[in-house]
């Protein structure tokens, strides 16, 4: 399953109000209701509060990483997602980043639509 990118205020907005996951290293949010066009599509918010540009860039290298490794096996189809990074995401090691990824996509999942 291909994973589309969001790129709309509105589209992050409509997802961040939906259904949360919290990670140590990450929240992620998934809309309340499938998205019109019935892709996947994920999205990534990395504030100042992170760091410099260095570290925030780093954290999206490795979110994004992660997302390409777990979302095609563990996403819901046709669900917009938004990954907001926490600081814990810089230090974490990958492949608890990849497990907590994991665990958050199957709680979400596991809510009724």
């Amino acid at each position: 399953m291909a994973v589309g990118v969001l790129r709309k205020r509105p589209d992050f907005l409509k997802a961040q109000s939906g259904l949360k996951s919290g990670a140590p290293g990450f929240l992620l949010a998934r809309a309340s209701a499938p998205n019109a066009l019935g892709e996947t599509r994920l999205g990534f918010t990395v504030t100042r509060k992170i760091g410099n540009a260095v570290v925030r860039n780093r954290v999206k290298r490795r979110l994004r990483e992660a997302s390409r490794r777990v979302f095609p096996d563990f996403a819901e189809p046709g669900f917009d997602y938004v990954l907001i990074a926490r600081a814990a995401a810089a230090a974490r090691p990958f492949e608890l980043l990849l497990d907590d990824m994991k665990r958050a996509l199957l709680r979400l999942s596991s809510h009724p639509k």
